[in-house]
């Protein structure tokens, strides 16, 4: 048997854009606006080099359509420059785990509700196709391991809700620090415009 040899060229390409992003502040009802940065990568493959012009378009298509989707849905947690408040939307980018624990429970956790399903499923359909003591012994014992996983995994996904919900790093930083942070990032929509007005205003005629 010949052996044949399979060649192919992979292509990426990556694109980079900024948009302007306008938040309404909750506190203070101030919109202002920042520039978010974003980098966008996408991939083409070509078999035998016949397609390298189209491997390479797919590539930058992808890398561009992704770049879209980063700069239209994605955020930074830009605080308010006049009031240094970061909305509640962001908070979740805020959020600093510094424990693994909580992973690693959540992992296990899943690990062992995956298994006993499937127990689950094998010792059911052993029990009806052949009734046996120890086969209705381990079909139990999997539904049980089954709801106390079910029932973990539920008290995992309560405690987080509770700690996303009192979280706030409007109470935990100091304003002096917010409000650094925003005016570094951002400004206010009355002053961007102002800018934007001047500078058209110094446009040469």
């Amino acid at each position: 048997m010949i052996p044949i040899v399979v060649t192919w060229t992979n292509y990426t390409a990556t694109v980079r854009g900024r948009v302007l992003k306008l938040v309404p502040c909750e506190n203070c009802k101030v919109e202002y606006v920042y520039v978010l940065e974003r980098e966008g990568v996408g991939a083409g493959t070509s078999v035998y080099g016949l397609a390298d012009d189209s491997a390479q378009a797919n590539a930058e298509t992808g890398a561009h359509e992704i770049l879209g989707e980063y700069l239209a849905n994605d955020f930074d947690p830009v605080p308010c420059p006049a009031c240094g408040h970061y909305q509640r939307f962001m908070f979740p980018k805020l959020m600093v785990t510094t424990s693994p624990w909580p992973t690693l429970a959540t992992v296990a956790t899943l690990g062992i509700a995956l298994v006993s399903a499937v127990g689950v499923v094998y010792w059911a359909i052993n029990t009806i196709a052949q009734p046996t003591a120890g086969g209705l012994w381990n079909l139990s014992g999997s539904a049980a391991a089954f709801a106390a996983a079910g029932l973990v995994g539920a008290g995992l996904w309560l405690a987080q809700r509770n700690r996303v919900r009192r979280f706030d790093p409007n109470a935990s930083e100091d304003l002096a620090s917010r409000l650094a942070k925003g005016r570094g990032r951002a400004m206010t929509r009355t002053e961007f415009e102002a800018i934007q007005q001047k500078n058209q205003s110094a446009k040469p005629e």
